[in-house]
Formats: structure tokens, sequence, C-alpha cells
């Protein structure tokens, strides 16, 4: 024997419910707390994603006469024992840096390391080779100041500077560039914060990368 529905009465409430609402059946609809979770999961994988480095990033350039004058700035996630490794592993440069095509030390006494770099940098269909011999001079773990010796720069200084911020750690380099060889106004300035953006970037995506690869353990 079937009961009888009571006419006033409502149907259950609950996901999975078959009635049908204005907007179509509640099956077909997605449901709003998938929504808020995807939701929730996209801006943690973000917030991963900005975590080891957390401000873009940025590089200014301006002419002074002959000179270009550079400064570039990142905030990292990196311990600075690793950002040091990497900042003074020169015979590695050109397996990360771009248009780098040879690093290597040709001498060292205590803390003076002369570093010969050849490559080429380029920037739309302008081409400026860089050939230099630096005098590197390096203050342990807080950065390392160099200017030119040989090459195709009248006049090469630079510095890099690690800084512990709290939990963060704030990467700088500042340089001063006179070419010996033509470099046209504009298109030169931004060729070289081109350059440099690509290089000092570089320089922020290895230090990210051997930060965040696990430790090797020894041998048994």
């Amino acid at each position: 024997m079937m009961n009888r529905q009571d006419p006033g009465a409502r149907p259950a409430a609950g996901f999975g419910s078959g009635t049908a609402g204005r907007g179509g059946s509640a099956r077909n609809r997605p449901a709003p707390v998938m929504w808020q979770f995807a939701a929730v999961l996209l801006l943690a994988i973000a917030g991963l994603a900005n975590g080891a480095n957390l401000e873009p990033v940025t590089v200014d350039a301006r002419r002074e006469g002959d000179a270009v004058i550079v400064e570039a700035r990142a905030l990292l996630h990196v311990d600075l024992e690793t950002a040091w490794n990497v900042l003074t592993d020169y015979d590695r440069y050109a397996e990360f840096i771009p248009d780098l095509k040879s690093s290597r030390t040709v001498s060292r006494s205590d803390r003076t390391v002369i570093v010969e770099q050849k490559g080429q940098v380029g920037f739309f269909l302008f081409r400026f080779p860089m050939e230099v011999t630096l005098s590197v001079t390096e203050d342990p773990r807080s950065g390392i100041t160099s200017h030119a010796i040989a090459g195709t720069f009248r006049e090469m200084t630079g510095s890099y500077q690690l800084a512990q911020e709290g939990d963060a750690l704030r990467f700088t380099y500042s340089g001063r560039m006179v070419p010996d060889f033509l470099l046209p106004p504009l298109i030169g300035t931004a060729a070289v914060r081109a350059a440099v953006k690509k290089q000092f970037g570089a320089l922020v995506k290895q230090m990210q990368t051997r930060g965040a690869a696990p430790a090797k353990l020894p041998s048994p």
C-alpha cells in the first residue's frame, strides 16, 4: 500500500538532490564548495610560486655622459650560503647565464680573483661583444666588487651585495660601464638594461634552483 505524500511537504535539501530550480537541475550546477576549493588551491599555488622570489627582479639603467649606470635588485627566499656559492661560482657562469660563452678563473690570491669572461649581448637587431677580464674582490657572504682590467670596456665597475632581511635575502647589483665601442644613446641604454636584467635574473634563478635542491647525503 503506497503512502500519500503531503502536498505541502518539501523534498529534503542536500547535495545530489534532484530538485530543479529556476536555474535548471541542481545536478547540472557546479557545487559552490568545489569552486571555493579550486580558488583556494590556485591561491596556494600562486603563493608557492612567488615564495622563492618575494618581489620581481627590477633593473634600472640611465646614461651619464659616455657611461651607463645600472642598478638591479631582488628579494628572495634563499639562504645566504646558497646565494654566496652561486655568486662566486665564476667557472660555471656560462652554464646558466645567457649570452655568456665562457667564464673562467685565471688566478686567485686571498680575496682577489681574476676572472675572464667572453660573450655577446643582443637586443633586437643590435649586438655588441663582451670580452672582459675582471679583478674581483670578495667580502665573504656579503658581496663582491669588481673592475675591468682588460677587454672591450674602457671602464667597468660593479658591486653585488647580499643582505639578510628577516627571513628573506636582499640581492642587489650596481654597475657603471663605459664601452670601448659605439653604443647608440637610446637603444644602447636599453640593450645594456636588457642584458643586465637577463644575467641578474639568471643568477636569481640559479640561487632559487640550488636552494630548492635536496641536500646530497654522504656516501656510506
